[in-house]
């Protein structure tokens, strides 16, 4: 078992929790109190991390609402990535990323990721075939979620054609080269019908699968919680990044949020389970 599967699993049983916490700092959605500039950016994101250090699993920072930033939002990205270390140390941290190249840019991809940035796991775009993958395969003491089934209307442009459909094959494939590598996990939108996600969970049954899509984007957690099995990391952004629209109160909106989805993991997942 990779270091990453071992880390989640024991994260999971401590805190009885599966919230991943997405952090998309969106300058447009800033709470009013902070300063309209990049440091009122990353103070919000501390004020987050704060608030739900001891409810999530893991942290998903979304690389492209710091890269519009230029360096100066790379440089937000890494200390908001150390403040996580610091405030919740057991904590994983996912870069939203949807990298996927091949060769030698693949690698500079994993550097970039893993070394410079000290992520524990990247999201990852297979549609250029395994040998887009293997340089992330390659750290084993890392992860990667490899895209597979996705909450959006254009999935269906790709991920549903074939027989069978693309998705169930990514799954597939994907379980395999996780029967190899130990550290692969799917990104499965909570937008989709459940038995689609039951479906995934049969040809990847021991694979953690990321799932965003909870909350704003109208993901049913209940649905997830009974199709999806036990291995997930349940992603919520705007509901706990945007809970108060006031600085003064963001703290303990965004922890009331965190709580109340924390309480129907803990009902629908664990208490089920024991």
């Amino acid at each position: 078992m990779s270091t990453f599967y071992m880390r989640y699993r024991e994260r999971r049983s401590t805190i009885r929790s599966l919230l991943c916490v997405g952090l998309d700092p969106d300058p447009e959605r800033l709470p009013e109190g902070y300063p309209h500039e990049p440091r009122g950016l990353q103070e919000h994101l501390q004020h987050i991390v704060e608030a739900t250090a001891d409810l999530a699993l893991a942290y998903k920072p979304n690389a492209a609402f710091f890269e519009s930033m230029g360096g100066e939002g790379w440089q937000i990205l890494k200390k908001t990535i150390d403040f996580i270390r610091s405030a919740s140390p057991d904590s994983l941290v996912v870069l939203d990323a949807k990298r996927g190249d091949l060769g030698n840019t693949a690698s500079h991809y994993a550097r970039a990721v893993f070394d410079e940035l000290d992520a524990d796991a990247v999201t990852l775009n297979p549609y250029m075939g395994r040998e887009s993958l293997e340089p992330f395969l390659e750290r084993k003491d890392r992860a990667a979620f490899v895209l597979c089934l996705t909450s959006n209307s254009g999935a269906r442009d790709f991920q549903y054609h074939g027989e069978p459909p693309l998705y169930q094959r990514v799954a597939g494939l994907c379980n395999q080269w996780h029967e190899e590598s130990g550290n692969l996990g799917l990104v499965v939108g909570a937008t989709r019908d459940p038995g689609e996600l039951a479906k995934v969970r049969s040809l990847a049954p021991e694979m953690i699968f990321l799932v965003p899509g909870i909350g704003s984007q109208g993901g049913d957690l209940k649905a997830v919680l009974e199709s999806a099995g036990p291995d997930l990391l349940i992603n919520s952004s705007r509901s706990i990044l945007y809970a108060s629209h006031q600085r003064s109160g963001i703290q303990d909106a965004a922890r009331k949020e965190a709580m109340n989805l924390v309480e129907v993991m803990q009902d629908y997942s664990f208490s089920r389970s024991e």
